[in-house]
């Protein structure tokens, strides 16, 4: 899978290739005691269109891992170089199945943080912390 920058928020240049990510974290966070869900504020998401265009999904991840030799590696925007990297997982059928009139598929992009980025990006506003 590609890895982009995604420091200013955005995705940008393309960083380096992983395997695949086989998990991502959620979007919970815990501090102070309390508990925060913490999402894109401006998220580039497109509707699936039934039977035609794809969708797209962003989400923030407070984490993802990759399967190799035999154990989990995290993915961190550290390991290149950034605050903050994104990548696609794939497509995904949201609605029906492949072959059916009505189908539907989002692709799936995830954003990861360095905790210094996903603090500013919060004050800066390109995430925003809800808290439940």
């Amino acid at each position: 899978m590609k890895v982009f920058n995604f420091t200013d928020g955005v995705k940008s240049d393309l960083l380096g290739d992983i395997k695949r990510a086989n998990s991502a974290d959620g979007y919970f966070v815990e501090k102070n005691g309390s508990t925060f869900k913490v999402e894109l504020t401006n998220p580039q998401n497109v509707d699936p269109v039934a039977g035609g265009k794809a969708g797209f999904k962003w989400t923030w991840h407070s984490g993802a891992t990759n399967w190799l030799g035999g154990k989990d590696h995290a993915i961190k925007a550290e390991d290149f170089g950034v605050g903050a990297i994104c990548f696609c997982t794939g497509e995904y059928y949201v609605a029906w199945h492949k072959g059916h009139p009505e189908a539907q598929t989002e692709w799936c992009w995830n954003v990861i943080g360095t905790t210094d980025w996903n603090r500013e990006a919060c004050k800066s506003g390109i995430l925003k912390a809800t808290k439940i």
